[in-house]
């Protein structure tokens, strides 16, 4: 099972300069790209997805929901800084999992921690393409289509994990599971240059 949050931070961070000019120094020069909030105190334990590091069963650290009928739950972001500093448009996009949001009551299967980092590795996929998209903007025209091009990453990623799930039946069609591990594999090789 997938989880998404989307950070709060992102959303002050394009909105504040341009409603509150003053504030764009503020608010372009946080060094983190997840802040937390009054609201969720666990965004600030992240995990940066990479080639090299493979999620294991203690990167899942929340409390399982006994009301949930599934057996685990990975909570990953796309977590997205962008600014316009000097007249010169920046961006960061990274593909983050939140521990503490994260839970499994089957911590002993490795067929269900596999089904869990293809979440993950989605969610790189989806990272990348964004990182893609957002070339297209610049400075002059960050007001008007920022938002649009980000809320479209954020709907075709949220739809592409329920349909993963869905396909695979959360893991447990082991055939529909491995043509979707080979899927995201050639997905992120293809957009390796927008690691």
């Amino acid at each position: 099972m997938f989880t998404f949050t989307l950070f709060l931070s992102f959303w002050a961070r394009i909105l504040l300069p341009h409603l509150y000019p003053d504030a764009s120094a503020a608010a372009t020069s946080a060094a983190s790209i997840a802040i937390k909030t009054p609201a969720d105190n666990a965004i600030s334990e992240q995990v940066t997805w990479s080639t090299d590091r493979r999620l294991t069963w203690d990167d899942f650290k929340g409390l399982p929901d006994d009301a949930n009928p599934h057996h685990a739950l990975t909570a990953a972001n796309l977590a997205v800084n962008a600014s316009c500093k000097n007249s010169q448009y920046s961006y960061v996009v990274k593909c983050v999992f939140l521990p503490q949001q994260s839970w499994s009551k089957k911590k002993n299967s490795e067929k269900l921690l596999a089904h869990e980092q293809l979440h993950f590795d989605l969610t790189e996929v989806h990272a990348r393409q964004l990182r893609h998209d957002l070339q297209q903007i610049s400075c002059s025209n960050l007001k008007t289509k920022l938002s649009l091009v980000v809320n479209e990453a954020f709907k075709r990623w949220r739809a592409e994990q329920d349909i993963f799930d869905k396909a695979s039946k959360h893991g447990m069609e082991k055939e529909e599971q491995e043509a979707w591990a080979a899927n995201i594999a050639v997905r992120l090789k293809r957009l390796e240059a927008y690691q």
